[in-house]
């Protein structure tokens, strides 16, 4: 199986109804978390030239992530299917210097 990295952006600020219907989602995909991961604080965006930016709620950062396994991309866009928040899902890369097989890897 792939490994991907659920990245989850939006409001930080979550309605009683959306704690209960993030557990009862996160507690359906349990089979396939491989790391539960966690909040994601303080961020700051630096550029190649080396200018730092530092990430506000207004910029639409990521908050936290998760990495689940699953067979494919469109699996793991699945899992979200009751997922109440917004996700950015990416596959990790395996193989040789972290290319994968379609990018050229073993």
């Amino acid at each position: 199986m792939k490994r991907f990295i659920l990245l989850a952006h939006g409001e930080t600020e979550r309605a009683p109804e959306f704690r209960q219907a993030h557990m009862k989602w996160w507690s359906a995909i349990q089979s396939r978390v491989v790391d539960p991961g966690g909040p994601l604080v303080a961020g700051r965006d630096v550029g190649a030239d080396g200018y730092v930016v530092e990430l506000t709620a207004e910029m639409g950062p990521s908050l936290g992530y998760s990495i689940v396994q699953a067979e494919s991309i469109d699996e793991a866009v699945g899992l979200l299917a009751d997922c109440p928040m917004g996700m950015w899902v990416y596959e990790i890369a395996t193989g040789p210097e972290g290319a994968s097989p379609e990018r050229g890897g073993e």
